[in-house]
């Protein structure tokens, strides 16, 4: 069940079959990431979400199918155009150990915001990455941890951490992974009104995963649901949320009986 975007889309997956050792992990998925608007992608744990967001970020390839970016498939990109288009994306990673979220374990809280600066906005000043950094890590409350180093971050704090990086980059493109893992409820509201403020500021593409409905009731202007590497709905927020699949109604309702139980996770 799929409601397509109207617009331009500034991510698109058409067909993306993926395999590890002959077992398939994504199955055909069909997904279209609309410009300029919060798109919150939604599935169990184990679902695909993040396998998905590898691809989109050309860390993986897949074993059929098509993955484009801005328009361009990663497939025919030599590693310096890949790098390139890399440039206009802002990306935090999925918050597992010892990688938490993508940060750097040799710098404190704040040179991981402030290192990437340096690499992509060289003609900054130095004034204005200590802004731009400070400015942002205040946003996401952190401020006071910036001489902390990842090792002693909460995990929620190391996501926060990792938001700030992404946000203080002002890339058109930000993917955040697992955006609500280790995030208390009260914190996780606050920073859903803080990405939509920026979003509406920036006219940036978000796309966000999470297993948190409130959070993507709160965040989507489009939104897909995915299960068992399979998209099985996509559209606007209400054509997704008011779906009669069974799985979709579960996530939803936040109920125990369904197809989703411990041993399936």
């Amino acid at each position: 069940m799929h409601d397509r975007p109207s617009g331009d889309a500034a991510i698109e997956l058409e067909d993306v079959v993926k395999e590890f050792g002959g077992d398939a992990v994504l199955h055909g998925i069909d997904l279209a990431v609309p410009s300029g608007a919060i798109t919150v992608l939604i599935g169990p744990s184990g679902a695909g979400k993040t396998v998905t967001i590898s691809h989109i970020v050309g860390l993986i390839q897949p074993t059929r199918g098509v993955v484009r970016v801005e328009g361009r498939d990663l497939a025919r990109l030599s590693e310096d155009e890949l790098n390139e288009l890399r440039r206009n994306m802002a990306v935090v990673m999925q918050g597992t150990l010892p990688f938490t979220c993508g940060l750097f374990f040799s710098m404190n809280v704040y040179e991981n915001v402030a290192s990437p600066l340096r690499d992509r906005r060289r003609r900054w000043s130095a004034e204005r990455i200590h802004q731009v950094t400070m400015e942002n890590l205040k946003l996401v409350g952190l401020a006071e941890h910036v001489n902390v180093m990842p090792e002693n971050l909460s995990s929620g704090m190391a996501k926060r951490t990792a938001i700030a990086r992404a946000l203080a980059l002002e890339a058109g493109i930000v993917i955040i992974d697992d955006f609500d893992s280790g995030i208390d409820g009260v914190r996780l509201a606050l920073l859903c009104d803080l990405l939509k403020e920026i979003q509406r500021d920036s006219g940036a593409t978000f796309l966000v995963t999470t297993h948190d409905m409130s959070a993507a009731r709160k965040l989507a202007d489009h939104a897909a649901v995915i299960h068992d590497g399979r998209i099985l709905a996509a559209g606007s927020p209400e054509h997704v949320f008011d779906s009669d699949e069974e799985l979709i109604g579960q996530l939803v309702a936040g109920e125990l009986t369904g197809p989703i139980q411990l041993r399936s996770a």
